[in-house]
């Protein structure tokens, strides 16, 4: 054989490339930890970017859940997530509830078409599935009778494949809670009279990494 063609071949690696960068999706319930390990990782990880559907509803640094823009605000974070793989950010950490594997297909999609390593994380908390506990930690004032449907809906043991596999209720069927539903529910939730997150949504889409 041309010894050129040898040395050509023995560079080669059989196995698969490297992985391009990595994507790390949190998952719990309100007020878990979930966004205080967010924090940690980011400091472990100076060059992390974190990005949350929660963000979204985040003006002038008070958050106001507009329940009509879940869909506006999830699409706006997987845009997010989708350009920061694009500029090759690494690690990409996105911290939402993601109580059900289909939540994270869109992210997990994106990861496979952009060659990044998919990783599953939950806080580790010992309250982290305590519905009382829960209640009284989380921000967002998500009620007690929300946050027990939420656990009775979590999908354990999630992989990579199930959340490939994993397809969206129909709104009709009673499981469907729609994306981080829960948010739409607390005393400091409600929509300002009049108030439209449509031009928030148009300036932060253009935001930096």
């Amino acid at each position: 054989m041309d010894e050129g063609l040898l040395r050509a071949l023995s560079g080669l690696s059989l196995g698969p490339p490297p992985a391009a960068g990595s994507l790390v999706l949190l998952r719990g319930l309100p007020g878990s930890g979930k966004s205080t390990l967010a924090r940690q990782l980011k400091h472990d990880y100076p060059n992390a970017v974190v990005l949350s559907t929660d963000d979204f509803f985040i003006e002038n640094g008070v958050y106001v859940f507009e329940p009509d823009f879940l869909e506006d605000a999830h699409k706006w974070n997987q845009k997010r997530a989708r350009k920061a793989m694009k500029k090759g950010k690494s690690p990409i950490i996105i911290d939402n509830t993601n109580i059900h594997a289909w939540e994270m297909k869109p992210y997990v999609i994106m990861a496979r078409e952009n060659r990044y390593e998919v990783t599953f994380q939950e806080p580790d908390t010992p309250w982290k599935f305590n519905v009382r506990e829960l209640t009284r930690r989380n921000i967002h004032h998500v009620p007690r009778e929300k946050i027990q449907r939420m656990k009775e809906q979590y999908e354990h043991n999630v992989t990579f494949h199930s959340v490939l596999q994993s397809e969206k209720p129909s709104r009709d069927e009673g499981s469907y809670s729609g994306p981080s539903a829960a948010y739409g529910m607390g005393t400091h939730s409600n929509p300002l009279s009049g108030f439209s997150r449509r031009p928030h949504m148009a300036r932060t889409n253009n935001m930096m990494f």
